[in-house]
């Protein structure tokens, strides 16, 4: 029986860390990024899929005369709440430099990720800027056999592997003051994963694609709501898609959710604390379809915007 999946952890809080699935990303904000995030699916489950990340991302001669102008302090800097700042023509390309790792268990199997990035940022227009992105690090695969049980322990699959391969991802991200659309890919170069040479057919680190999009409404000074879309495809898969909608308070309270092609769903809810500390956090359903296994997937993510000489609350491009 041949068995195909995806092989990269599932996310429910991306849209306010694209940088997890687009190294264009990399220094799009006048702050550095950092953010502390852990998943866990199927709560309640021994050995639960568990994935744990670290992102942090930083620009390079972003500088007032570079893009962010003297923005208001609590206001998107190129929203709408600084319409008194010719924002559009202080932008100057600037680079971008970022870090990412990404540690999931499942059992006896777990899977690290490490990575560095670099992004280079340019504007198009007065209005539109685009970037371009590449990463490169390492994948490491591991069975931990101890937390398997074997019928006969001399069973030659009762022993520990561990394998490491280069891994390579691109992307490219254009955006605006309401708008943003990106476009990437990893695991490019398509490395083996075998472990034993006797095995004649290959198993690949598949390529992984990814598009999103989303637009920001200001329904008034204070209220805005952020549709947005995320497909994603996996080679010789079908693809999927996600739908998500936020609703952002006075750029301090957000609320929405999520909604994947195959039915489950997810809420999702997040808290500016001050100009460095973000809360974010999700449940979705999950498992639980599956004959009512465990208690669902429970998201948390930490932020905290370093350097943040403006004291902006909400980030200018990614909201």
């Amino acid at each position: 029986m041949l068995v195909r999946g995806q092989q990269k952890p599932q996310y429910s809080q991306y849209a306010i860390n694209n940088y997890l699935l687009n190294p264009a990303i990399a220094g799009i904000e006048a702050y550095a990024d950092v953010k502390v995030g852990n998943r866990s699916q199927m709560s309640g489950i021994e050995g639960e899929p568990t994935t744990f990340y670290l992102s942090a991302h930083a620009p390079i001669g972003y500088t007032s005369r570079g893009g962010q102008g003297h923005a208001n302090r609590s206001s998107p800097a190129f929203g709408g709440g600084n319409k008194g700042v010719r924002i559009s023509q202080q932008f100057r390309p600037h680079h971008g430099i970022g870090i990412l790792a990404v540690h999931d268990r499942f059992g006896a199997f777990a899977r690290t990720e490490a990575s560095v990035a670099y992004a280079y940022h340019l504007g198009l227009s007065r209005e539109v800027r685009l970037s371009g992105g590449l990463s490169a690090g390492l994948i490491q695969q591991q069975l931990r056999s101890y937390k398997l049980v074997f019928a006969n322990p001399t069973d030659a699959a009762n022993s520990d592997w561990n394998m490491v391969k280069p891994n390579l991802a691109a992307g490219l991200w254009l955006y605006g003051s309401h708008f943003y659309l990106g476009a990437s890919a990893t695991q490019l170069l398509g490395n083996t994963v075998n472990f034993d040479n006797a095995v004649e057919e290959r198993n690949l680190l598949y390529q992984h694609t990814f598009l999103t999009g989303a637009y920001r409404f200001d329904i008034t000074d204070e209220l805005s709501l952020i549709p947005s879309v995320m497909a994603m495809w996996v080679q010789e898969l079908p693809g999927s898609f996600d739908f998500n909608l936020r609703a952002v308070y006075d750029n301090r309270l957000w609320v929405g959710g999520s909604y994947r092609q195959n039915g489950n769903y997810a809420v999702l809810a997040g808290v500016t604390i001050n100009h460095i500390f973000d809360l974010g956090y999700a449940y979705d359903r999950g498992a639980p379809a599956f004959n009512g296994v465990g208690l669902g997937n429970n998201e948390v993510v930490i932020g905290m915007r370093v350097f943040n000489k403006a004291k902006v609350l909400c980030p200018s491009n990614l909201w």
